[in-house]
């Protein structure tokens, strides 16, 4: 009489594999891991005015050593929400854009609606 076994080799595979995959989603939603998201048009939009000459492909090496918009798309979803923060923390306080280059560039001036804009987009 030949013996059959619940847990076979491809079926203790498949049961193993299953089980991981289950684990592995519990835990990304009990962390609240989130994908990656584009930065919004309108917060883009101000971003790209007020900030992009410096934060972007072809800015300076220090202002894109902290922040790099071009590669906002390969961050994962804990720093983008970390760089949103720092944002909104620097362009509410008046650390950014600096005076220097206000001075050079009036119209990146960021006005209080686009802060709001900004801080609001930072706490999604």
């Amino acid at each position: 009489m030949k013996k059959i076994s619940l847990f076979s080799g491809k079926a203790l595979a498949a049961s193993f594999t299953m089980a991981l995959l289950i684990l592995l989603s519990i835990n990304a939603v009990l962390s609240g891991e989130q994908s990656p998201k584009p930065i919004p048009d309108n917060v883009l939009k101000i971003l790209d005015n007020s900030c992009g000459k410096c934060h972007n492909q072809g800015g300076s090496g220090a202002a894109l050593a902290n922040l790099n918009l071009t590669k906002w798309d390969n961050y994962d979803a804990v720093k983008q929400g970390k760089k949103a923060e720092a944002i909104c923390r620097t362009i509410t306080t008046g650390k950014m854009p600096p005076k220097s280059f206000i001075k050079k560039n009036p119209q990146a001036i960021v006005s209080e609606e686009q802060r709001a804009i900004i801080c609001n987009w930072s706490k999604q």
